[in-house]
C-alpha cells in the first residue's frame, strides 16, 4: 500500500499545502481555521474534524476526498470491489436508449421485489452486494422504462430512481465522488419522469450530501430549503411520506449547518426535525426516506460532534435507545452513530469507550466501519495516543488496512 494511503489526514493536508506553496499560517488564514489546531492536525496530535478538512480542501482548491485519502484503493481491491464497480459504471452508460426489443421485461411486481431487496442491502451497509447486484437490475429497469407506457412507465422510473439512490450510498461511502455525481444525474432523469415529487426531493437530499465533499454547504442548504418549501403543505396536512421527507431534509440541513460551524442554525434545524418526529409519533419505514425519533436523537449526537461540543455529544448519546427492530432494520444508522460517538469519546478522554464504540460500529455495519474515514481517523488517533496499543485495537487497525 502506498505510504500516502497509510498517512493520517493531517499528513495529507501538509503534503497538499506544501504542493500549493503555502505555509501553515497561509493555509490557516485562507481556510479561516485556527493556526494552532492546523499545526496539531498536521503533526498527528489531533484528529482532523470534517469541518477543518472541508475548509482546507476548499482553500487548496481540491476535494475533501483527496485529503481523506479516498478511495482506499488497496482495501477495495482486497474486498473485490473492482469488478462490481466497473460493472456499475458500465450500467450507467445507458439510461435513454432501448437496446433489446426481443426480450420482454419482467413484471413490475417482480422488479419491485428486487428493488426492495436492494434497499434492504443498502440499509444493512452491504455495499459489495449492492454493487454486485445493482448493474443487472439497472439494465433491466432501463429497458423496461422504454417498453412500458403511461403509469407503468412512471412506476419503472420510480424504481430506477430508488435503485440509483442505493448505489449512490456505495459510491459516496467508498469515496468515488465522480461516480456518485454520475449516479445523481441518472437519478434526476428518472425522478423527473416518475410522477413522484418525493423522488425529486430525494435527489436533492442526496445532491446536498455531495456538498460535504466540496465544502459548498450553502449550496446544499439552499437545495434543501427549496425542497422543504415544496413538501411543507403535505407535511402540514399530516401525510406520512411528507413528514418522513420533511424530517430528513431538516436533519441534513442540521448537519450542513453544523459542518459550517453555525451552531444557531444547526440547533434550530434539529429542533424542527424533532417537532416533525414528535408529530410522526414513532420510527416509520417509508418507501422514500424513513424517519422518526430515534434517527432524530442520533443526529443530535452527530450535530454536537460536528460543532466540537464533544461533552454534549456524549451526554446526548445517553438518550439514544435502539430497539431490536431498529437495529435489525437500520444497521447503517446504528453503525454511523457509534462512529460519531467514538469521536466524541476520544475527545473527552474516554479512549476505551471510543474503541468500544468502534467495535460496536463494526458489529452493526462492518463494511461501513471499514471504509468510513471518521472511523479510520479515530483508530489512528487512538493508536498515536496510546503508549502501548491493545491487541483489540491493533486487530481493528489491521482489519481496516491501516
Amino acid at each position: 500500500m502506498p505510504e500516502k494511503d497509510r498517512a493520517h489526514i493531517g499528513a495529507r493536508i501538509a503534503e497538499e499545502r506544501t504542493r500549493a506553496h503555502l505555509t501553515q499560517r497561509g493555509l490557516a488564514s485562507r481556510a479561516h481555521v485556527s493556526l494552532s489546531i492546523l499545526s496539531k492536525v498536521e503533526s498527528g496530535n489531533r484528529p482532523a474534524s470534517p469541518a477543518l478538512v472541508a475548509a482546507c480542501a476548499r482553500a487548496l482548491g481540491i476535494e475533501s476526498s483527496t485529503l481523506i485519502g479516498q478511495p482506499y484503493t488497496e482495501e477495495l481491491r482486497v474486498e473485490r470491489f473492482e469488478a462490481p464497480l466497473a460493472a456499475l459504471r458500465a450500467s450507467l452508460e445507458n439510461w435513454d436508449i432501448a437496446l433489446d426489443e426481443t426480450v420482454s421485461p419482467r413484471s413490475l411486481p417482480e422488479l419491485k421485489a428486487d428493488v426492495n431487496h436492494l434497499g434492504n442491502l443498502r440499509r444493512s451497509a452491504a455495499y459489495l452486494k449492492v454493487a454486485t447486484e445493482a448493474p443487472a437490475l439497472i439494465d433491466e429497469l432501463v429497458e423496461a422504462s422504454h417498453r412500458y407506457e403511461g403509469p407503468d412507465q412512471e412506476r419503472t422510473h420510480r424504481y430506477l430512481a430508488y435503485t440509483y439512490r442505493c448505489v449512490h450510498d456505495v459510491a459516496h461511502t467508498l469515496g468515488h465522488i465522480d461516480l456518485g455525481n454520475t449516479i445523481l444525474a441518472r437519478m434526476s432523469y428518472s425522478a423527473e419522469r416518475s410522477d413522484d415529487p418525493y423522488m425529486v426531493m430525494l435527489t436533492a437530499y442526496l445532491r446536498a450530501q455531495s456538498c460535504f465533499n466540496t465544502g459548498r454547504h450553502e449550496v446544499g442548504l439552499r437545495l434543501l430549503r427549496r425542497s422543504l418549501d415544496e413538501v411543507g403543505e403535505a407535511a402540514s396536512a399530516g401525510e406520512v411520506s411528507a413528514l418522513c421527507v420533511q424530517g430528513n431534509l431538516r436533519l441534513r440541513s442540521t448537519m450542513l449547518a453544523a459542518r459550517s460551524q453555525d451552531s444557531d442554525q444547526a440547533t434550530a434545524e434539529w429542533k424542527e426535525a424533532k417537532e416533525t418526529a414528535d408529530r410522526l409519533g414513532g420510527d416509520t419505514q417509508n418507501y422514500v426516506l424513513s424517519f422518526g425519533p430515534t434517527n432524530t436523537a442520533i443526529h443530535q449526537v452527530a450535530m454536537h460532534v460536528e460543532l466540537g461540543n464533544y461533552g454534549k455529544a456524549v451526554r446526548a448519546a445517553g438518550d439514544v435507545r435502539f430497539t431490536r427492530t431498529f437495529i435489525d432494520t437500520y444497521p447503517d444508522r446504528v453503525g454511523h452513530h457509534f462512529i460519531d460517538l467514538s469521536r466524541a469519546q476520544f475527545w473527552t478522554g474516554d479512549r476505551s469507550g471510543a474503541e468500544a464504540s468502534l467495535h460496536r460500529a463494526r458489529k452493526a455495519a462492518p463494511q461501513q466501519a471499514r471504509f468510513h474515514p471518521h472511523a479510520r481517523e479515530t483508530v489512528l488517533a487512538l493508536r498515536r495516543a496510546e503508549r502501548q496499543t491493545s491487541e483489540t485495537l491493533s486487530n481493528l487497525a489491521h482489519w481496516m488496512g491501516l
